[in-house]
């Protein structure tokens, strides 16, 4: 079965982008699946985790800071 996505409440306000704020229902059937896995995979992807949160941390401090100056320039 495909992914259903079906409109639950419009955006609040009168903004432009309102529908942004919509809330949308996804209904989903994963099939049935196995894996397997070992304690040092699930180590490795942990590590992997952990540098991906330090470029995260450092990407969202560079997007916030060109947020800061978007702001800027949109109310001078």
């Amino acid at each position: 079965m495909a992914d259903k996505y079906t409109k639950k409440h419009d955006g609040i306000g009168d903004a432009e982008d309102k529908w942004k704020d919509a809330i949308v229902e996804k209904e989903f059937q994963p099939a049935k699946a196995k894996m397997e896995l070992s304690y040092r995979q699930l180590e490795n992807e942990l590590s992997m985790i952990a540098g991906m949160e330090e470029a995260n941390a450092k990407r969202k401090a560079e997007i916030e800071a060109e947020m800061v100056k978007v702001k800027k320039a949109v109310e001078a």
